[in-house]
């Protein structure tokens, strides 16, 4: 199968202040501004490195990236992998792979580069309606 593929570092994403916090309302931008990038007809997978960043999603943070995807759905319609590390940072990266695919979304949590991959290389079908 063909993948085609963006890869984005976390700390490219999620912008932080000097105390460690997520600027969530620049983080959300920046997702919105990826919306652009992505929309038909790119329609890229998307590959999320959260291995080297600094600061941490609150659940609620989560929630609110995700209802920006719902937002432009039409861009989020390829698989979205996200690559995190052992820990808090993995926990909340399932926490946020549950709550997107009970809402259509194409989206697994990894700790391993290499089962990111094959999962994105994956050929099962994504339905129209997700």
């Amino acid at each position: 199968m063909d993948l085609t593929l963006r890869i984005i570092r976390a700390r490219d994403f999620l912008k932080v202040t000097p105390t460690g916090e997520v600027e969530l309302k620049t983080s959300k931008q920046t997702l919105m501004n990826l919306t652009s990038f992505n929309a038909a007809p790119r329609q890229y997978d998307i590959l999320i490195d959260a291995r080297q960043k600094s600061g941490f999603l609150t659940l609620a943070d989560i929630a609110e990236l995700v209802e920006v995807m719902l937002e432009h759905r039409d861009s989020f319609r390829s698989k979205l992998a996200i690559l995190a590390i052992p820990g808090l940072g993995f926990d909340h990266a399932k926490f946020m792979e549950l709550y997107a695919n009970n809402r259509g979304f194409h989206v697994a949590a990894f700790m391993d580069f290499e089962e990111a991959m094959n999962w994105l290389m994956d050929s099962t079908e994504l339905t129209a309606d997700a």
